[in-house]
């Protein structure tokens, strides 16, 4: 009889644990379409660098908005540091994101190899933040 209280006591403060242990957020499927729409924006922004950057300039600030919409819907989530992260990684001062287009400024146009280099850099970085998301447990609503 002792034996299975104790047991069950174990039982329960390891359940107790597993769930407070939780480190980051679950799956959001809104999150996933938010990364995965900003990646396809992105780089088709990216194709456009052959030409003036001056011509592009709200396209430029439209695929930014759509960045900066997707990174802080993530930041307001519980346990999503990793995401953040990356999020941050891509878009921060010294970011991915900004280095392209100011070498795309400064230059006013970039070569076809030039951008097809810095595409695949940038795809990596939406890729991390797409399989992070896509990795996630899913609550029972989301399967």
């Amino acid at each position: 009889m002792k034996r299975t209280i104790v047991a069950k006591y174990i039982l329960g403060v390891a359940i107790a644990l597993l769930t407070a242990c939780n480190t980051i957020s679950r799956y959001d499927q809104v999150a996933y379409e938010h990364a995965t729409n900003a990646k396809v924006d992105t780089l088709a922004l990216m194709d456009k660098a052959t030409t003036s950057y001056d011509d592009h300039v709200k396209d430029i600030e439209t695929v930014q908005l759509e960045l900066a919409k997707a990174a802080e819907y993530d930041n307001g989530r519980p346990l999503n540091r990793y995401t953040i992260d990356l999020w941050k990684t891509l878009r921060s001062d010294d970011g991915i994101l900004k280095r392209f287009l100011m070498s795309w400024k400064k230059r006013g146009t970039l070569s076809s190899d030039f951008i097809y280099d810095k595409k695949e850099h940038m795809a990596r970085a939406f890729d991390d933040i797409i399989q992070l998301e896509s990795g996630k447990i899913k609550s029972a609503q989301a399967q």
